[in-house]
């Protein structure tokens, strides 16, 4: 009954292996091309910090995400990449063993710049999000394909939010035909009788 367990067990076991990054091959339609920061700051982090985010391949050892990344490690002289077989059923995390995040900076920097280089080193490339066959429409809001896919040209735009402080008054100028003038009194009187409200009035020739 033990062996049996412990078979069951093995067969339940990843098959883990090393390759040479050679036989990796990277996606030629890869939508992410990628900015001159994002590239520099991915080299400082790979170069300062190590490894730590894994990549994606699917069966034939084509990079699903993680093209730049593998990219400049190939730059940076690594030679050789662990793979972990998954059908997508188990999460694969990468442990790394020199690291504590409770106590090591390195750690925390690793954080951040994890982050914040994806963020910095993405600029999607129109003609491939263009010819895709996936269904965007759960990825982007339609006035952000539309400006990603015109190249920022699109006849929709995202109206920008005014971060500034709003005036402390609104002057309203109405015209009011003389003969009519006496019907708007009672209204008017009203708006006066409002705190912070001032109504003045004039007139044309």
């Amino acid at each position: 009954m033990k062996n049996s367990t412990a078979q069951d067990e093995t067969e339940k076991a990843p098959q883990v292996e090393i390759v040479s990054l050679e036989s990796v091959s990277l996606d030629q339609e890869n939508a992410n091309k990628g900015t001159p920061r994002g590239r520099r700051m991915l080299k400082n982090s790979l170069k300062k910090l190590g490894a730590g985010r894994s990549i994606l391949l699917d069966s034939h050892n084509r990079v699903v995400a993680g093209n730049k990344t593998l990219e400049e490690a190939k730059r940076q002289g690594y030679k050789n990449i662990v793979v972990v077989d998954s059908d997508g059923d188990s999460l694969i995390a990468v442990r790394r063993t020199d690291l504590d995040l409770q106590k090591d900076v390195k750690a925390k920097e690793l954080a951040l710049s994890d982050n914040r280089v994806g963020e910095v080193d993405l600029a999607w490339d129109s003609e491939i999000l263009k010819s895709t066959e996936v269904d965007l429409g759960g990825l982007f809001e339609p006035i952000e394909l539309d400006n990603l896919t015109n190249e920022g040209k699109g006849h929709k735009r995202i109206d920008k939010i005014d971060l500034q402080e709003p005036p402390k008054m609104i002057w309203i100028l109405l015209g009011v035909p003389f003969d009519r003038f006496d019907q708007i009194q009672e209204p008017l009187a009203a708006l006066e009788a409002e705190s912070e409200i001032s109504v003045q009035q004039a007139r044309s020739k």
